[in-house]
């Protein structure tokens, strides 16, 4: 009767509806599952397993010409093979990080379900269920980030690691490249640099106390902390008796010994013998990042040459002249604010700062970068990471949006304040920029408010274009944001920008619109000599070349005789060139970027913590004059600024100053009409309609 029951229990419809969705459901997660781990497997072919039997070198950095201009050091150890390892220690290093470690294929499932119940338990992490080979691939591949992907991506490369390694093979690379704490890599360091021995002279103490500070060996360090060095012995031992690698007496006679362990003083001093000075600066921080990206873990292994953009020449100039010049602002009078080398309260600098960005037009290639007045100081990079409001140097950009939608340099703008309702779709009707000396010339051709950086002109310019056209050239150009406002003070530079981005903006004025994005790193070599990597340079057309070619020829003029730039040319820089000057209110920011027909060159000048510098601190004053010494230095040893070229068709047009319509024969009773150079492709195809008085 039982078996009746149960029989028909099953056969039940729901029944046998809940078992097939439970088999399907089950089905669909594993299915899910290997999908998800299969990702991870993908993932970790990016990495070179062939790199984890290569023996680590520094990786060698040079600049375009070839010259060497700093080093990264790999991870350092020695290649000790097992034979000349003691025994006692290869033993205590298993008990401890891997018992079974002999049994598994990169990854110990047991101990990792062991570790995540104790820790589930614990609500913390107390257990890890990191292998030997996890941890080798950690240390090769440099994967410090703590997250569950990077663990899955572990895993999935050990696995690889088995795959292409002996056991025999992994246990050697691991105990030679371990960390070991105070500068110490490898067993053969480890135990000279606590025990003064070779790592064949162990004995158990000592190497059960190496093993057992692996997990932390600076937190457990025999140098500094003695007995926890002790305790984490102890257990180690402890460990190789639960595993049967040595007796009871073994152990407790292990137990009881203090090993002498080697001054700290005295290691340190061998430390300082053998020690290469790595120095290190913001375009090294920025290459060293980028490599990690290009080739993940590669700071693991090294051995390679990175061939940079940089041009040694170039950036010891822009350093030199930035310095010369910020001392010079330190020195003035009425300057208030502390002096290089100031620290604040927090250790932050707190004397004024500069940055500069130098990129060639042809590619995009950076030949000088720099991120402020001291590395050593302060590591952040202002000219990459430090978004400040960029005041007039956006205006360029904005008169490039108004000329591909139709405006012309000579139409008439009003130069008075604005008015209210003005602007019907802006909120605040009640806005009114000032021009920075406070008058208002009435009505002048546009590029009279580039000239001579009027704000009111530039407001009705940039409305002319339509803030929607604008923004979208600024995002397109790499300098807004997605969710930046739709606000008209934008058209004045009230909107947070890079040096980098604003500078390489700049290099599509000489080069017709085009804007070659900007790159720090051209090419990478392995040990072998084989090119891992080349940089493919990547450029669009940002504008049009009428309206850079346009936009170009006002950019010339403002580094003439009554531009805002004008003193350029009174400091002597007689080479084609145009750019643009840029204050923030109360002389918070100071900027001037500028190009030539090869150079484009962008430089800021400030306070970390934003803050008045001095009272007349206007870009023209202090960032130009870096910018002039620069490209000055860049034309003395060979880089040739010719004269800007120009759109193949460019005819003397009649067009009504009012209108930007072509000119009628009231317009030239009037007055109004004017000769404009006005590319074919531009000309109006439309009389002004404007009748005779």
């Amino acid at each position: 009767m039982r078996r009746r029951r149960s029989r028909s229990f099953f056969r039940h419809p729901t029944v046998r509806s809940l078992i097939a969705f439970a088999v399907m459901t089950s089905f669909i997660l594993l299915i899910a599952l290997f999908i998800f781990l299969y990702h991870f497997e993908r993932k970790a072919l990016a990495y070179d397993i062939e790199a984890v039997g290569r023996p680590p070198r520094e990786t060698t950095v040079i600049d375009a010409t070839d010259t060497v201009i700093g080093y990264f050091s790999g991870v350092q150890g020695s290649d000790l093979p097992l034979r000349e390892i003691s025994r006692e220690f290869l033993d205590a290093l298993i008990a401890r990080e891997d018992s079974r470690f002999f049994r598994h294929h990169g990854v110990d499932h047991i101990g990792l379900l062991r570790a995540n119940l104790r820790n589930l338990k614990e609500r913390r992490v107390v257990q890890g269920a990191s292998t030997i080979t996890m941890q080798l691939s950690r240390m090769t591949f440099e994967l410090r980030e703590r997250s569950f992907q990077r663990k899955l991506v572990e895993m999935a490369i050990a696995r690889r690691i088995e795959r292409r390694y002996s056991k025999q093979e992994i246990l050697r690379l691991y105990v030679n490249r371990i960390f070991l704490g105070t500068g110490m890599h490898g067993i053969k360091e480890g135990a000279n640099g606590y025990f003064a021995k070779h790592p064949s002279q162990l004995t158990l103490p000592e190497a059960a106390m190496i093993a057992g500070i692996i997990r932390a060996p600076n937190g457990f360090s025999p140098f500094r902390h003695p007995e926890t060095s002790l305790r984490e012995m102890r257990m180690t031992l402890d460990r190789m008796l639960d595993t049967g690698m040595i007796t009871e007496a073994e152990a407790n006679a292990a137990k009881k010994a203090r090993p002498r362990v080697r001054p700290q003083e005295r290691w340190m001093e061998i430390l300082r013998d053998k020690q290469r000075v790595y120095n290190k600066n913001w375009y090294l921080n920025m290459i060293e990042s980028q490599m990690a990206n290009i080739i993940p873990g590669s700071k693991g292994y090294g051995g390679f040459t990175i061939k940079t953009t940089i041009d040694h020449r170039v950036q010891s100039n822009a350093e030199a002249s930035i310095e010369r010049w910020l001392s010079g602002v330190e020195r003035v009078k009425g300057y208030e604010h502390p002096v290089f080398p100031a620290l604040d309260e927090k250790g932050r600098p707190a004397y004024i700062q500069g940055a500069g960005v130098v990129i060639d037009n042809f590619n995009g290639a950076i030949r000088a970068l720099v991120g402020g007045r001291d590395f050593s100081d302060s590591e952040f990079n202002r000219a990459i990471h430090d978004n400040r409001q960029a005041g007039s140097i956006i205006k360029p950009l904005v008169y490039a949006t108004a000329f591909e939608t139709g405006l012309f340099p000579g139409t008439y703008v009003s130069d008075e304040q604005i008015q209210p309702g003005e602007f019907p779709w802006w909120e605040h009707q009640d806005w009114n920029p000032l021009n920075s000396d406070n008058i208002h010339s009435g009505v002048n051709p546009a590029e009279q408010g580039l000239i001579r950086s009027r704000n009111t002109m530039t407001v009705r310019i940039g409305e002319s274009a339509g803030i929607d056209n604008v923004l979208r050239m600024l995002k397109h150009a790499g300098i807004a944001t997605e969710d930046a406002p739709r606000d008209p003070q934008i058209y004045i530079g009230n909107i947070p920008v890079s040096l980098l981005s604003m500078t390489s903006s700049y290099t599509a004025f000489p080069m017709n619109g085009v804007r070659h994005k900007p790159y720090l790193i051209e090419s990478i070599k392995n040990q072998d000599g084989e090119v891992v990597y080349q940089n493919r340079p990547e450029h669009y057309q940002l504008f049009s070349p009428e309206a850079a070619w346009m936009t170009s020829s006002i950019l010339q003029k403002v580094v003439e005789q009554g531009g805002s730039g004008a003193k350029l040319r009174q400091w002597g820089f007689n080479s084609p060139a145009g750019g643009k000057t840029g204050t923030t209110d109360d002389f918070v920011d100071a900027w001037f970027v500028g190009y030539t027909s090869r150079l484009t060159a962008g430089f800021w000048v400030g306070l970390d913590k934003p803050a008045p510098m001095l009272q007349g601190a206007y870009g023209g004053r202090v960032a130009m004059p870096v910018w002039k010494d620069t490209m000055s230095a860049a034309a003395k040893i060979g880089y040739e600024f010719t004269e800007f070229a120009q759109p193949t068709e460019v005819f003397p047009v009649r067009i009504c100053r009012n209108t930007g319509l072509l000119a009628s024969p009231a317009c030239e009773k009037q007055g109004c009409a004017y000769t404009e150079q006005i590319p074919s492709s531009m000309i109006p195809r439309k009389f002004c309609k404007r009748e005779s008085n």
